[in-house]
């Protein structure tokens, strides 16, 4: 017996994984972390078959086939996954269920301390991620809290235990999952996010009409999405919405914006082209460039737009190009770290806008230039799905018209954009109503005379983003260290998981309700590593032939493809209201792609 030796470890277990509970918040999880271990049930086989560097239950495990300890331990607390294993899903087999967020916390916590009790001086932040990786009991967990768990074990292997730790204080604990169940589906498989606009029967005739991959976007969702922000910020009489181009350069696209009554921001000489073909006005069309070009400023002159100052040294280049006129816009960076609620933004080293202590000199100088009235923008988060980001941004913008309103008064406040959007199963994007009303109540605060500036926002991801996705065929599955999918698509489609790691929801049209499911890497075609659009995804058994449906491709998709490898970016069509697939744009062709070169 080592009763002493298993005491000391275990205590040394449970005091590690108190200390990172306290500094996470989790006080009473700390506290009740692992008391199951000193019951005589736990305590006896832990001082049996004891060694200092392994788990006893391991030990007893290979003895009688089964951990005694084991089976009264994971059912007393919460934060081992086997708690939260029971029948469920269409054939009620036994399968991991999500577990509330604090317990997921908990776990990952577990697993660091354990980590550290037995690799000792060796241990490494990447330990915990490198033993969920080769852990078979992961395959056991919930998809939804698989993804949490690998989403915070790899930030502690990139970025430390302290920034891993302030994240999950002041993020993940702050916001939990809402979590999806593994009830018997009714109208899909509980699995997935919400159905598609297009039905699995509609996808497969598509894909047999238009050659993959190709994007197709909601018709209704994205006049839905545009009527949503009117009503959001309606109580404010001069509110506007601009859509960035940069989002979805798509001339049917923005066609179709430009109906529902919104303009657009465009930040180069061909946004602006494009936008003038399209039918908006100057009046329509925010300019607001980063280090622009001398031929960004002749093609704002010559299409007419509304200027946003992007630095203070722009003010005699727009002045010098003819652009300014009576209102002109302010892109503001704060002095210090941005805060909306426990969230912290850096804003050292940000290259946009104009530092906070600039701003009144450079209002001043724009008076001097003849400008009448100037409007406050700000940018400072992207994809945000906290609630207090557009109230505090309302809240620096009011702050710093106040103190430059002497001098030129403040013709409007532009929030910008940063509201995200749901793209894991289970996230939702902020109630934009809410969001409205929360604002309103700043500029109420701000301006009780009820005399305040016209508010304008740019929410681009927000308006198109859930309401496009990205079609594509699986042309070759490849069994080697990983399940390989190889698709039609690429990263020249599709570069978000390949540039940020972005995640992006993946359906397989037709098998959505399967719940027999493996680790799949769904890759593209690029001669690059990083050419996944998915790794260690639990997909249905995949085929060569199975249409793949990657949701929320809407905005920042297409756009931002490229001919890498030579790769040809794909055609994007229009799902209409009478389930039509219109064209919006072609595929590329080889010809496109020699169409530059020179030969000769």
């Amino acid at each position: 017996m080592h009763a002493l030796g298993h005491f000391k470890t275990i205590t040394h277990h449970k005091l590690l994984v108190m200390q990172y509970c306290f500094r996470v918040g989790l006080i009473r999880q700390g506290l009740m972390h692992d008391m199951s271990k000193y019951s005589w049930t736990e305590f006896r086989v832990g001082a049996k078959y004891y060694t200092g560097t392994r788990s006893p239950n391991a030990a007893e495990r290979e003895e009688l086939g089964y951990s005694t300890a084991w089976l009264h331990h994971k059912g007393r607390n919460k934060h081992h996954l086997e708690y939260w294993i029971d029948y469920g899903g269409r054939d009620m087999q036994l399968m991991g269920h999500p577990m509330p967020t604090r317990y997921m916390v908990e776990l990952c916590l577990d697993r660091i301390a354990a980590c550290r009790v037995y690799h000792g001086k060796n241990y490494t932040d990447k330990d915990p991620l490198d033993y969920l990786e080769h852990s078979r009991d992961s395959k056991m967990m919930h998809p939804q809290t698989h993804a949490q768990v690998v989403e915070i074990l790899t930030m502690l292997a990139e970025k430390g235990e302290k920034e891993t730790l302030r994240y999950i204080r002041k993020v993940v604990l702050k916001n939990p999952v809402k979590l999806y169940v593994n009830l018997p589906p009714k109208d899909g498989d509980p699995g997935e996010k919400d159905p598609t606009f297009v039905l699995p029967e509609q996808l497969k005739k598509l894909a047999t009409q238009l050659p993959t991959p190709f994007y197709l976007y909601d018709q209704a969702g994205i006049e839905n999405a545009c009527r949503q922000v009117q009503e959001a910020f309606s109580w404010n009489s001069g509110h506007r919405q601009f859509f960035p181009v940069k989002a979805t350069p798509t001339a049917g696209i923005l066609k179709l914006l430009r109906a529902q009554g919104q303009g657009v921001v465009c930040s180069s000489a061909a946004e602006l082209v494009l936008c003038k073909k399209c039918g908006f006005t100057p009046e329509e069309i925010l300019f607001l460039p980063n280090f622009p070009r001398d031929e960004d400023l002749a093609a704002a002159k010559e299409v007419g737009c509304m200027p946003v100052l992007d630095g203070a040294e722009l003010a005699d280049r727009f002045y010098a190009a003819g652009l300014l006129g009576d209102t002109v816009g302010l892109r503001v960076t704060p002095k210090e770290s941005f805060r909306f609620g426990l969230t912290e933004v850096a804003t050292d080293g940000i290259k946009f806008g104009v530092p906070e202590d600039q701003l009144p000199d450079t209002v001043r100088h724009l008076k001097e230039l003849g400008v009448q009235h100037i409007g406050l923008h700000a940018y400072l988060s992207g994809n945000t799905l906290e609630p207090g980001y557009y109230p505090a941004v309302a809240e620096l913008l009011c702050r710093l018209g106040k103190q430059v309103s002497s001098v030129l008064p403040v013709a409007y406040l532009n929030l910008s954009g940063g509201i995200g959007i749901g793209y894991r199963p289970g996230e939702q994007a902020p109630d934009l109503h809410s969001l409205g009303n929360a604002v309103h109540q700043v500029l109420e605060t701000a301006y009780p005379d009820g005399n305040y500036p016209a508010l304008y926002t740019e929410l681009g991801r927000y308006v198109t983003g859930p309401h496009g996705v990205l079609v594509t065929k699986v042309t070759q599955i490849k069994h080697a260290a990983r399940n390989y999918a190889g698709v039609d698509a690429s990263a020249a489609d599709l570069m978000r998981p390949m540039m940020y790691g972005a995640y992006h929801h993946i359906s397989v049209s037709g098998k959505e309700g399967a719940n027999d499911r493996t680790q799949w890497d769904v890759v593209g075609a690029v001669c690059e590593n990083t050419d996944k659009f998915a790794q260690k995804r639990l997909l249905p058994e995949l085929e060569p032939g199975d249409i793949l449906v990657i949701h929320d491709a809407g905005a920042h998709g297409h756009s931002m493809g490229y001919n890498y490898g030579g790769r040809l970016r794909c055609g994007e069509y229009l799902w209409t209201e009478d389930e039509t697939a219109v064209p919006l744009r072609r595929k590329e062709t080889t010809e496109d792609y020699l169409s530059t070169q020179v030969f000769e």
